[in-house]
Formats: C-alpha cells, structure tokens, sequence
C-alpha cells in the first residue's frame, strides 16, 4: 500500500510533463515480445519532447506508421499483464502526423543593371505597375545631394559619415562610388530592407550598376540575382551611344558636362556585357518600352 502515493504521484508527473507532441528520433520493432508483453511485435520509439528531454516509449498501433521525424501523441494504454491479472496501464505514443517536409523557397532579387539614359527608371516603374504588390524596389541610401525629390523614389539621402558607419556596422551589403556624380556619391543597399521583402513574400527589385550587381551577388550568392541587362538600341557601340545621347539630351536633366560623363560611364558599362557575361541572365535591347517590359516579365518566376 505503500507504493499507492507513490504510483499517483507518478502519474500525475506523466500527466503534467509526458502528454507533449513528440518526434520520433528512432525507433525498433520487439518481434519477441517479454513475459507478460503479450504475443504480437510491437513498436518502441525514443522520443524527443518540445522541452528537449528524450523518453524510450512504445508506439501504437495506428493507422500511420511511424518514421524518423513523425509526430506522436500520448496515449494512456494498456502495457502489460501482471501474473495475478491486473493490467498495467501507462502512456503509449501514436503517430499523429508524418515527418515535416521542409520546403526550401527560393528567394531571389530581380536586378536591372544598364548605362544612363537606357531606360532603368521608366522600365522599373513599369515593372512595379505590371507586377504590383508581388516587387517592390529596393531602397537605395546614397551621399548625393538632392536633386528632385518625388514621392515613390528609391533614394535615401544620408550624410557620408551616416553611410560608412552602416557600412562598419555591416548594415549595407553592396556599395559603390559614382563618379558621374558632382561631387562624387556613394551608393548603396541594406541587407535589411531585403530580407523584410523576402519575409513578406515581395520580390526586391534593384537598379545597380556593375559595382553594386558585383556585391550583391558576393552578399546572396550569385544565384540569387536574376540579372537583366539593359541595351540601348543599336548595331555597334557608336550607335548605342548615339542612342544615349540623344536620350539624355531630351530627358534634359543633366548639364552637358554632366552628360558628357555620363557617356565615358556609359562606355563602361557597355563593355561589363562583355568582359563580365556571367554576371547577367539575360540581355534585352530597350528600344520600345512595352516589348522590354514583356521580355523581362517572361524570365520573372
């Protein structure tokens, strides 16, 4: 009788702490049950609780069968016979659910990469408008001075001494210097402000030139960017940047000192689509908008 207080406590300790889901981290069959186990196999598990604490348990019989990595329940059940005829009850554990399947989502960044006056900005907004609350770009923080704020632009404006602590402190993944800019700007994106798009089921969509697709694939991976290089029309480099020019020219944002830079850039960026093919998925000629967009909504998964 002794034992009585005993056995209750026990139970009321399973009651509190064993009836947790569990997973099964192995388990075996006893083909040759004990004395007092009856006649038929039966399964024995070693589970690992929520808590961590790992328990030897026995399985039922179920309709699933049990495999590594399956959920299991408690279930008070009967365990065996004593020589006198009571029945020893405790927990047994059935199979619930069947092992997680862990489903790896591919996340990437979209990247327009292309000289000035190609056609970037009017092309992302485009893409923004066909793919709606799917992408979102990527704020872009730079040095530069403001020119012509609008609502809805990528830019964060931030003092030099701002940008490289974020970069000490290694908020920002890829960065570059433009030399087109006067006086010169850095530029550059947040990890950050890419993995919260990521979490929230968004495509980030980046306009970056070599520098900047160069560090962000250091940063993710180079199969993380898809690339799409962007072309001004044209048979030969003369020609495309003829085609720049005048695009410049007519946008009438910039002096022509400023675009006279602007085409020794462009002159560097055109050669990247040669000396650094692999950094691009695809290459699309931008001479009319409406085909561009369709090219580069068809490679966009």
């Amino acid at each position: 009788m002794d034992r009585i207080p005993a056995l209750h406590r026990h139970i009321k300790r399973l009651a509190r702490t064993d009836r947790e889901t569990g997973t099964i981290v192995s388990f075996t069959v006893i083909r040759h049950p004990p004395a007092g186990f009856g006649t038929e196999p039966y399964t024995v598990a070693l589970i690992k609780l929520p808590s961590g604490t790992m328990i030897c348990a026995q399985l039922t019989q179920g309709a699933m069968k049990p495999e590594i990595g399956a959920m299991v329940e408690p279930r008070m059940r009967r365990m065996s016979t004593m020589s006198n005829g009571l029945f020893v009850n405790d927990f047994k554990y059935e199979v619930v659910a069947p092992k997680k399947v862990q489903i790896a989502i591919q996340h990437y960044i979209l990247a327009l990469t292309g000289p000035s006056g190609v056609g970037k900005t009017t092309l992302t907004h485009s893409l923004l408008r066909l793919f709606r609350v799917r992408c979102e770009q990527v704020p872009i923080y730079t040095t530069r001075r403001v020119k012509h704020q609008s609502e809805g632009e990528p830019y964060r404006y931030v003092s030099a001494a701002t940008f490289n602590a974020m970069i000490k402190r290694g908020e920002i993944v890829a960065h570059t210097t433009i030399l087109s800019s006067l006086p010169r700007a850095l530029y550059g994106y947040r990890r950050e402000d890419i993995d919260r798009m990521w979490s929230q089921g968004t495509l980030p969509m980046v306009v970056a030139n070599v520098d900047l697709l160069t560090g962000l694939c250091q940063a993710f991976g180079r199969r993380t960017i898809l690339s799409c290089g962007i072309l001004p029309p044209g048979t030969s480099r003369r020609s495309m940047l003829s085609a720049l020019l005048h695009r410049l020219r007519r946008r009438g944002r910039e002096s022509d000192e400023e675009i006279q830079t602007l085409l020794e850039s462009a002159k560097s960026d055109l050669s990247a689509f040669e000396t650094s093919p692999h950094l691009f998925d695809h290459l699309f000629v931008n001479d009319t908008l409406e085909l561009c967009v369709e090219n580069i909504r068809s490679v966009v998964k």
